[in-house]
C-alpha cells in the first residue's frame, strides 16, 4: 500500500470519527499543516454528504441521545481549541456524523462496530464503495457513495487473493449499504475486492463474465 492510499483510508476514518482521541489531535494539526491531507479530508466530507439522500429519517431513542450528549460534552472538555479553518472542516464532519447516526439507528443491529478496510474506485471520481469490516472479521458491509445501480443488470462483489480464482461474495442490490457474511480469515493485505457488471442474478461463469467497474485493495491492521 502506498502513502496516498493509506492517507485516503485515514482521511475517511477521520471524517467518520473512527479514530481515537490522540490520533484525532494529531490529525487536527495535520489538517492545518498538510494541504494534500486536507484535500483528502475535504473529498471525503463531500463524498459522505451524499448519504443523506439515501437515508430514511428515524428518531433515536432517549437512551441514544443521552449517550450522544455525554460523548459530545466529554469531547468538548478534552479537545484543544481549533483554528477557524479547522473548525469549519469539523463543522462539516459533525453534520456528516449526525447523518451517519440516523443511518446506524435504523439498522437491525446498531451495536456492530465497523471499520473501513477498503475504498473501491471506478472510472467516475465521485462514485465509490466504502468497504467496512466488523471486529470478528466475519461481517462485510459495502456502502455506496454516489453509485447508481444499473437497470436490468446487477453489480457483483468479488474477492481476489493473489493468483487465485476470484470468489463471489454476493450481489450489490441495495442503494445504501449491503452486508455479506464471510468465512474466517478471508481478508488480508493481499486481498483485492472488485465489483463487476453482470446479468440479473449474477455471473453465469465461475468468475466475472462482465467488466470490472470498481476495484480496491483491503488494508488490515
Amino acid at each position: 500500500m502506498n502513502t496516498q492510499e493509506n492517507d485516503a483510508i485515514l482521511a475517511a476514518e477521520y471524517v467518520l470519527g473512527l479514530v481515537d482521541a490522540p490520533t484525532r489531535q494529531l490529525l487536527d494539526r495535520r489538517m492545518n499543516e498538510d494541504d494534500a491531507f486536507a484535500k483528502q479530508v475535504l473529498h471525503w466530507q463531500k463524498a459522505f454528504s451524499g448519504i443523506d439522500a439515501i437515508t430514511e429519517e428515524s428518531v433515536p431513542s432517549p437512551e441514544i441521545w443521552q449517550k450522544i450528549s455525554h460523548k459530545v460534552n466529554h469531547d468538548t472538555r478534552t479537545t484543544t481549541p481549533l483554528r477557524p479553518a479547522a473548525w469549519l472542516g469539523w463543522s462539516l464532519a459533525a453534520a456528516l456524523a449526525g447523518i451517519l447516526i440516523f443511518n446506524v439507528v435504523r439498522q437491525p443491529d446498531s451495536s456492530v462496530e465497523m471499520r473501513p478496510v477498503a475504498v473501491l474506485n471506478g472510472t467516475q471520481s465521485d462514485a465509490q464503495f466504502i468497504v467496512s469490516l466488523d471486529k470478528s472479521a466475519r461481517l462485510l458491509r459495502v456502502s455506496s457513495l454516489n453509485v447508481v445501480l444499473p437497470q436490468a443488470k446487477n453489480l457483483q462483489l468479488w474477492l481476489i487473493k493473489g493468483h487465485e480464482p476470484p470468489q463471489s461474495i454476493g450481489l450489490i442490490t441495495e442503494r445504501g449499504s449491503n452486508e455479506f457474511q464471510l468465512a474466517a480469515n478471508m481478508l488480508d493485505n493481499q486481498t483485492t475486492l472488485a465489483v463487476s457488471l453482470e446479468p440479473v442474478g449474477g455471473s453465469p461463469l465461475v468468475g466475472p463474465s462482465g467488466p470490472i467497474v470498481y476495484m480496491g485493495k483491503t488494508v488490515m491492521d
